[in-house]
């Protein structure tokens, strides 16, 4: 049994508790004692035994469940000076998530998965399960082609150093960011301002990689590349497509032909697959997160039809 130690103020107890108590009823975890801020003259709550919080130190338990909703930057110095470790502590609004899963969590954290992604997709759900970047594939794009070949031959691709290719100016953030070559493919770098400061990210996250527990990922948007996709050696694959297909680890979403789809969307199905891997979504989870990190087979909710 996992046990936890809640932290927080009152009204935010009163905010999470319905979705903390469903994982004790679920079995997944045993709450040891709430960490109330402020001086309040209560000893339990919920007949759970209420502690302060220098009391942390002295306590065990598995897991510290973080309810403080502000001032993230105070909360970060306690926990430090606490000596609490990031690993050790767990956000109170992923309780909050549809199919979220206190087991689940866990395993996937400790499995330490290392998403592998063309796009957000990967940097969007690592924050939204409140996991560690465990890979460089985070606030960039490739395209496709450079992708599918970068995939093909993954060791030799991130062997390579990395080398500026150019500047490009992004209309949208009114500012330029690189463009930085690994071998002869590119990596676009749209979330940073300058080659020095991406190449130091990419080359730390880079050592990070479970080479172990990979999942890649990919948006596809050709017959071609859905089938080099397919025939990809990657144990662990999630495709979402524009084009029909049944074969395990593709989603299929015809965007193209469902009016719903084609309405919203408008054919762009780049900013539909980082949509989908956000917390708060307009269409919804489509699938359960954790059942993907965790490798089961049945973590598709919703199929859309053409």
């Amino acid at each position: 049994m996992t046990k936890v130690i809640l932290w927080g103020s009152c009204e935010e107890y009163g905010i999470f508790c319905k979705y903390l108590h469903f994982e004790v009823l679920k079995g997944n975890m045993q709450i040891e004692a709430v960490c109330l801020n402020g001086v309040h003259q209560i000893s339990r709550i919920d007949g759970i035994e209420v502690i302060r919080v220098e009391e942390l130190v002295s306590r065990e338990y598995d897991y510290l469940i973080d309810m403080n909703r502000q001032e993230r930057a105070a909360v970060a110095r306690i926990l430090e000076l606490l000596r609490v470790p990031r690993s050790k502590v767990i956000l109170a609004n992923l309780f909050q998530q549809a199919y979220f899963d206190l087991k689940r969590w866990i395993a996937v954290q400790e499995s330490k998965v290392s998403i592998i992604s063309d796009n957000c997709w990967g940097g969007i759900t690592y924050h939204s399960l409140g996991l560690e970047f465990l890979s460089p594939f985070i606030n960039l794009f490739l395209e496709s082609e450079d992708y599918l070949r970068l995939l093909e031959n993954f060791d030799y691709y991130m062997g390579q150093p990395l080398y500026l290719v150019e500047e490009k100016y992004e209309v949208n953030l009114k500012r330029n960011y690189p463009i930085i070559g690994m071998g002869d493919i590119k990596l676009f770098f749209n979330h940073y301002t300058d080659f020095e400061q991406a190449a130091e990210i990419w080359e730390k996250r880079k050592q990070r990689i479970n080479y172990g527990n990979l999942l890649v990922e990919m948006r596809i948007e050709s017959k071609e590349a859905l089938d080099r996709f397919l025939a990809l050696p990657f144990e662990h694959k999630i495709g979402f497509s524009t084009v029909p297909c049944s074969e395990k680890g593709i989603m299929y979403f015809p965007i193209v032909e469902n009016k719903y789809l084609q309405n919203k969307y408008a054919n762009t199905i780049g900013y539909f697959v980082n949509e989908i891997a956000s917390i708060i979504s307009g269409e919804g989870k489509l699938y359960d997160s954790l059942k993907l990190l965790n490798h089961e087979e049945d973590y598709v909710k919703v199929v859309y039809t053409g």
